[in-house]
């Protein structure tokens, strides 16, 4: 999640002197800390733009996601702000909850009192969100196939707590089932996992004598699962 700051004043004088030393945003487990301000009124506005950032954002291609597009993660819903003492919550633009997208980006301004004597110290926003579903899947072996070879990667066992329907990656060492000069034009993985994309993308030749790792990017299930996955090329 990505956080700025941005302030806006009301006409409401106070005589009180009131120094923020830091703005510190609370999200999910994490602190970001931003630029305090001295603060000339009763009430004032704090600017928050709020990004519900995808996972396919860190993916190496645009084709890759535009792919993905149809296969967002779940919309992050926005449910509370809650403002440090001795500050006061005045009230929250757009109202809450708010519904933010996959890749959406919103803004909250966030009015608040200030108190009526003079302070000096940080100002803390704390916002929570409606749980997303999570699901735990447990890979107890990778295998690797082709039309005549079926191989199975070592310690590539793995226990994934993700959101239904999230993408993962795994990693893969392609000599483990086929040889050098060997070309992959297809690739399939076996339910309830499915394909998303690879780097490098296919087709792909086998073009290095010593190794050849390709990271497969995979949606997972909607349900727990417990299990095998294969990876079928051709």
């Amino acid at each position: 999640m990505k956080f700025n700051i941005g302030s806006i004043f009301n006409r409401k004088g106070s005589a009180q002197k009131i120094n923020i030393t830091s703005i510190n945003i609370k999200w999910r487990g994490s602190s970001h800390a931003m630029q305090g301000m001295e603060v000339k009124e009763k009430r004032f506005t704090i600017t928050v733009p709020f990004q519900n950032k995808t996972q396919q954002d860190a993916l190496p291609f645009e084709a890759l996601k535009e792919r993905l597009k149809a296969q967002q993660a779940p919309p992050i819903t926005i449910s509370k702000i809650d403002v440090s003492d001795p500050f006061k919550l005045v009230s929250v633009e757009p109202n809450l909850p708010k519904s933010v997208q996959s890749g959406e980006r919103a803004e909250f301004k966030i009015a608040i009192e200030a108190p009526d004597y003079t302070y000096a110290g940080p100002l803390t926003l704390s916002i929570s969100a409606d749980e997303v579903s999570m699901i735990k899947v447990q890979i107890n072996k990778v295998i690797l196939k082709t039309s005549t070879k079926s191989a199975e990667i070592e310690n590539s066992g793995v226990i994934l707590n993700m959101p239904r329907g999230n993408i993962f990656k795994n990693s893969v060492q392609m000599y483990k089932a086929l040889t050098y000069g060997n070309t992959v034009r297809k690739v399939t993985i076996s339910k309830p996992f499915e394909f998303v994309s690879c780097d490098p993308n296919i087709p792909f030749t086998i073009d290095d004598r010593n190794s050849y790792l390709v990271t497969f990017y995979i949606k997972g299930p909607d349900i727990d699962y417990a299990g095998p996955m294969e990876i079928t090329v051709e």
